[in-house]
Parts: C-alpha cells; sequence; structure tokens
C-alpha cells in the first residue's frame, strides 16, 4: 500500500503530534512493505525527518505552504491551496490518512481520519472558538466521506456513536502508547536546578499538559492549597505547559497569585523530552484531573517512567487507567483533597501504584496501534 498523510510540523507538545509521530515511526519500523508519503512546508523537510525513524519507506513532499505566512487574511486562501495539493496527492497514493479531522480535505474519495475527541461539540467552554467552528460545519461531513475513522479510545467510539450513530461501521478504535522515549530510567535531579530549583531533593507533585480549564489545573491547585500545612510544608508542585489563550493563562496566574503558598509551584515551558523524562522519574506523584479526554496520554507516560498517578474516573480516563490508578471525581474537591492526601502519605499505596502502572502501560504499544491501523487500511481498501 502507499499512504499519504500530513505531518506538517508545529513546535507545541500535543497529543496529536505526538500521535502522528509516533505511527508513522511504528507503520515504518512493522510494516516497512508499504510506503509512507509525509507531506510538509516547503523547506522544512530536514526540520521534519528528524522527528522519524531512518527508512526507505518513508517519503517526504515538502509541498504545503505555512497557512500563516500571509496573517490572518491570506489563511482561507492558503489553506484552500493545501487542500487542493493534498487532494492531488492522495488521487495518486491507495490512501490518505488525516490523523486529525482538520487534515481532512473534503472531497476525497480514499480517505481515513483518526478522531482524538469532539470535545468542541460540548456545551462546556472547552473548546477555542475555531475548534467549535469547525467541528460544527465540518465534522459530520468528514465523517461521512471517511472510509474508516480511527477513535484513540473505545470512550471517543461511544461518544462518536452518541453524536453521530449513523456511521457506526466505520469506527475503529486504535488506542495509542506513550512514546518509547518515555521509561523508567535511573537518574540524578540535578536536572532541576537548571529550571531555578533550588531544594532539588524536595518532593514533588507533576502535572503535564495545556493550561486551560478542561485540564482543571486550578482544582489540583485548590485541593493542594487545602492540605494541612504539615503536609504541605515538604512538597511543591511543578505544572509543565503552555497557554494557547491569554486568558487561560492569566487565570491560572491569578489562582496561583490566590494561593497560601503560591511560590511553592513551578511553572515550566518547552520541556525537552530528556527532561520530560527526568521529571517523570522523579516525582513524587503525578496528577492529572482533567474533565474531559478523549484518551489521556500524560497518565500513560507517567505509568511508564514509573510514577505513581492520581487521575479522574471520568470520560476516557477510568478506562485508560484501570486500577492502576487512584481515580477521583474532578469536581469533588473534598474526595480530591482525600485521594491526594493517601498518595502523599501512604507509601505502601504509591509503591503499589509504581507496580502496578508499569504493568499497565505495557498493554498500550505502538506496535498494536500500528498494527490495528494497517487492519483499518485493508478494510478501507477493500471498501
Amino acid at each position: 500500500m502507499k499512504i499519504s498523510t500530513n505531518v506538517i510540523k508545529t513546535s507545541v507538545y500535543n497529543g496529536n503530534l505526538t500521535y502522528t509521530t509516533n505511527l508513522i515511526n511504528a507503520l515504518a519500523q512493522y510494516f516497512p512493505d508499504n510506503q509512507y508519503v509525509l507531506l510538509t512546508q516547503l523547506n522544512k523537510k530536514n526540520e521534519v525527518s528528524s522527528s522519524f525513524i531512518k527508512s526507505n519507506t518513508l517519503e517526504y513532499r515538502n509541498i504545503l505552504a505555512n497557512e500563516g505566512m500571509l496573517g490572518k487574511k491570506g489563511k482561507p486562501w492558503l489553506r484552500g491551496f493545501n487542500q487542493t495539493i493534498t487532494r492531488i496527492v492522495a488521487q495518486h497514493t491507495d490512501l490518505y490518512h488525516a490523523t486529525n479531522p482538520t487534515d481532512f480535505p473534503e472531497g476525497i474519495t480514499n480517505g481515513v481520519v483518526t478522531l482524538h475527541d469532539l470535545i468542541a461539540l460540548r456545551k462546556n467552554p472547552w473548546a477555542s472558538p475555531e475548534s467549535i467552528k469547525f467541528y460544527q460545519q465540518h465534522i459530520s461531513k468528514i465523517l461521512r466521506q471517511a472510509k474508516v475513522v480511527f477513535t484513540v479510545s473505545e470512550f471517543t467510539k461511544n461518544d462518536a456513536l452518541q453524536h453521530f450513530p449513523e456511521y457506526a461501521e466505520k469506527y475503529l478504535p486504535t488506542p495509542i502508547a506513550a512514546s518509547p522515549l518515555l521509561q523508567k530510567i535511573e537518574t540524578s535531579r540535578d536536572f532541576l536546578s537548571n529550571y531555578g530549583i533550588t531544594d532539588i531533593n524536595k518532593p514533588y507533585l507533576l502535572f503535564v499538559g495545556e493550561i486551560q480549564p478542561r485540564k482543571n489545573i486550578e482544582g489540583l491547585l485548590e485541593a493542594f492549597d487545602a492540605l494541612p500545612a504539615s503536609l504541605q510544608k515538604d512538597l511543591y508542585i511543578i505544572i509543565v505547559g503552555s497557554a494557547k489563550r491569554h486568558e487561560n493563562l492569566q487565570q491560572f496566574q491569578k489562582t496561583i497569585a490566590g494561593m497560601k503558598s503560591p511560590a511553592k509551584v513551578v511553572h515550566l515551558q518547552n520541556v525537552p523530552m530528556d527532561d520530560l523524562v527526568k521529571l517523570y522519574n522523579t516525582a513524587y506523584a503525578f496528577v492529572y484531573l482533567s474533565h474531559f479526554e478523549g484518551f489521556g496520554l500524560p497518565i500513560i507516560e507517567a505509568m511508564s517512567c514509573g510514577c505513581p498517578v492520581l487521575t479522574s474516573n471520568t470520560t476516557s480516563l477510568g478506562e485508560v487507567a484501570g486500577n492502576a490508578a487512584l481515580t477521583v471525581n474532578p469536581d469533588d474537591k473534598e474526595a480530591i483533597i482525600y485521594a491526594m492526601t493517601k498518595i502523599i502519605e501512604d507509601n505502601t499505596e504509591r509503591n503499589s501504584l509504581k507496580v502496578k502502572g508499569l504493568l499497565r502501560a505495557n498493554d498500550f504499544s505502538w506496535e498494536n496501534t500500528a498494527q490495528k491501523t494497517i487492519a483499518g487500511y485493508k478494510t478501507a481498501m477493500e471498501m
């Protein structure tokens, strides 16, 4: 088979970029008999190819335009240009795989798509206005035109069934996994001093993700702030992530400023993968109390590094965590405080979660994702 896909690389660490990169690497590694045509921006081949393994099965086509290079007014025109180019390439390959619905050129007849979530269709103010508009106007047409719809979890499949039951036969769950780089290692904590942390041996709770209301960072910080002073004194929190919207960053900063001990929060951005691995490995616990996730990759990343996890019991997070994490209602402050206290104080529980987490993380692999994706490709080809 000859598969084409869009691999425009962004500088933002996010779930979709992780998905696209690791899936293509796994496809090239485990199914090298296929040819994978990777579409990227002009003059970006070297930058993009650094994210992928060296393989003769990968073919780069740097033929797409940077949609932002002409400013806001020029973006629709450039997006139309890119869609036209993508349609032409798709016509000359067996399948085109849009690893995000926004990369699906309407009108192609040999396309498959990955659906990460349907957050933009919910009433909660969790998605950007642009995302809401896109999903309201286009997602139904994309699901209708796609031959196969990969969903990153059973939860996302069920969510799609509720919104669009007419495409039920197309939905194929293909759970994802942590990057192979994220694993349990022996490491010192000296790297923390590079981020202005003076007491590098002091235990910390860790959060990794975008700064926005859906991630419930405010709930995490408020619960930590409500812990007894005797429990707080020997801990701090590291938040790794950036905000795409200025108002979200302002609310985050306001929440920190309102804490009894705001100095206990360390905010890091643009952390390289090597240090992210170390952060997961040396954290006392990983706390991820998101309101809604299509998968919730950071909890598997933490588990892969032997870090005990406290997470939400809602949406996909309970499905992904299984029995390998402490789970709690993200809207129940008292329950969060109780669970946070337990994961901090109970060494036996924390050590048990480390072992369970490593075992649970092994249930997810990119080889398995690639196998299920190839099965979906074959199904699409037979249609």
